[in-house]
């Protein structure tokens, strides 16, 4: 009878090269399948997967799952295709291997980083090496990340989640906004509303209401603006 009731926990940031089968989620499935078939003392009873999660946090709705199956007593051992997996935050990372897993118990096992708690495989400063790197590489590819889209924005590419309203992504380029026909003729219309009560409090001599034009645009610019349909890109 296994001795060790296993959760494999497999993560996948969003940084990650998807392309790449080293890191990929099947690959690290398979890995951990062909670690537990040469290891019979252990049984794998739950798979977690955090798939697009950076490594630098550890608010991962899978991860929490599996610690609180920890903490419930479901599981005693957690296996990783590597340390980088379960964390890339060195201070984060040591805390679960030298306190809260060793607390409840749990046998913590990094196969390709040859680190088994069970066996003390993995010595203190190899692991705290190990961390320190996984950690520095996290950092790099953020400021190659920031790089990367400064560039971007630089040479005039959108590089938000969701252009602002009177835009859209254009087909078949994210990066490039254009107007958007629905949402310019809704700003037309707010504009053409609002030149009309200013015009009749202006009539009945009452002051403007504190609504201003784009800038650059003269009140008097406006209807001839919207006549051609490009009120919508101011």
């Amino acid at each position: 009878m296994p001795k060790y009731k296993a959760a494999a926990y497999i993560r996948l940031s969003y940084t990650d090269d998807h392309s790449s089968e080293s890191d990929s989620v099947s690959n690290q499935r398979k890995l951990i399948e062909n670690f537990v078939e040469r290891n019979p003392d252990i049984e794998v009873v739950s798979e977690k997967i955090d798939d697009g999660y950076s490594g630098i946090i550890f608010d991962r709705p899978a991860f929490k799952e599996m610690m609180q199956d920890v903490t419930d007593g479901n599981i005693n051992c957690v296996i990783v295709k590597d340390l980088s997996r379960l964390g890339r935050e060195y201070i984060e990372t040591g805390r679960y291997l030298r306190r809260v897993f060793p607390a409840y118990g749990v046998r913590f096992i990094a196969i390709t980083d040859s680190i088994d708690t069970a066996h003390d495989s993995g010595d203190d400063l190899t692991v705290s090496v190990k961390n320190i790197m996984n950690e520095a590489y996290c950092r790099d590819i953020s400021i190659k990340t920031r790089s990367s889209l400064d560039v971007k924005r630089r040479n005039g590419d959108f590089v938000g989640a969701f252009p602002v309203y009177g835009y859209m992504k254009a087909e078949g380029n994210k990066n490039l906004l254009v107007p958007d026909p629905y949402a310019a003729r809704v700003v037309c219309d707010i504009f053409r509303m609002r030149l009309e009560a200013q015009a009749l409090q202006n009539r009945i001599g009452a002051e403007p209401a504190g609504y201003s034009l784009p800038a650059g645009i003269q009140e008097e610019q406006w209807p001839a603006l919207c006549e051609k349909g490009l009120c919508g890109q101011g």
